[in-house]
């Protein structure tokens, strides 16, 4: 008679303690402090998940659909925790963890460990942030729709530069330290704007390297701020995020070639930053309503 659980542990599990088989969706995203992925598959992985006591950190995982439920083992007792959607969990990976899966599985999830809490914590104006709390099946569609828009894709692929990456990886660390750490908040900085100075040396900045491989602590070191003291100023004074202000300036930097240039627009695409020539004809068709080379026809004819 062949052992079942003998069976289970010789099937390959990833380093979450998840079965890797029947995965329908497997993506990995690497922010300067935390580690995203998104599994997804039509049911839960079949087998048990363990993971045994280490010092990673912590677990912060979201569900992307409802229709998930899972047992959780404890020393003592288990408790049954049935997820809807944008419903989180949250665990320390310094404890032993053994739950049973079972439904739909779609989630998002993102690691920390404990080095990169602390800076979590100062980009987010948090002081003393040592550990997060545990929750299990606890609804938080604000983290839901930022984990969505790092996983979203248009048609099929994602368009993601570095900057776009880090901006949304300290807007994720901000809101998990002020929602489920221990730090005490520092001095609200509402309605703060950045100055005339800051602009422009953002601005230089941003157009030195218009293929986004810049870090919101670069950003916020040209203006002596801090992480989450500069998004919020930058939104104020810009309206936009980064990011969005970032392409803005591509899309300004591509319109200046096409019309007073010959410039293939496959160049183009390279010295505005854009990952390629398909991913410039996207952009800028939504932000001209026009592609590009139709755009360029209309204004030199």
């Amino acid at each position: 008679m062949t052992d079942v659980s003998s069976i289970a542990s010789r099937r390959p599990h990833d380093s979450l303690g998840c079965s890797m088989e029947r995965l329908d969706d497997d993506r990995m995203i690497e922010g300067r402090d935390m580690t995203f992925y998104r599994k997804r598959s039509a049911s839960a992985p079949p087998d048990r998940v363990t993971t045994p006591a280490t010092g990673r950190g912590y677990l912060v995982g979201l569900s992307a659909a409802g229709g998930h439920r899972r047992r959780i083992h404890k020393e003592h007792h288990s408790a049954v925790h049935d997820f809807d959607q944008n419903a989180v969990y949250l665990r320390n990976f310094a404890d032993d963890y053994r739950a049973d899966l079972s439904g739909s599985f779609d989630f998002m999830l993102l690691e920390i460990n404990h080095n990169a809490l602390e800076r979590i914590g100062d980009a987010a104006d948090f002081r003393s942030v040592s550990e997060l709390r545990s929750v299990a099946a606890h609804p938080d569609p604000v983290l839901g729709g930022m984990l969505g828009a790092l996983f979203a894709t248009v048609d099929g692929r994602a368009d993601r530069s570095a900057l776009f990456v880090d901006q949304l990886s300290v807007a994720i660390g901000v809101h998990v330290v002020q929602q489920y750490g221990n730090g005490r908040g520092g001095a609200a900085a509402g309605g703060r704007r950045l100055s005339s100075r800051c602009q422009a040396k953002i601005k230089d900045l941003v157009q030195s390297r218009l293929n986004g491989d810049l870090t919101v602590e670069e950003l916020a070191s040209a203006c002596n701020l801090s992480q989450a003291i500069f998004l919020r100023a930058f939104r104020e004074s810009m309206g936009k995020t980064p990011h969005r202000w970032l392409l803005q300036q591509r899309i300004e930097k591509a319109v200046d070639l096409l019309q007073f240039s010959q410039t293939p627009l496959r160049e183009i695409a390279t010295i505005c930053g854009f990952s390629d020539q398909s991913h410039f004809t996207r952009a800028f068709a939504q932000a001209m309503g026009a592609a590009p080379g139709a755009w360029r026809r209309r204004r030199q004819s």
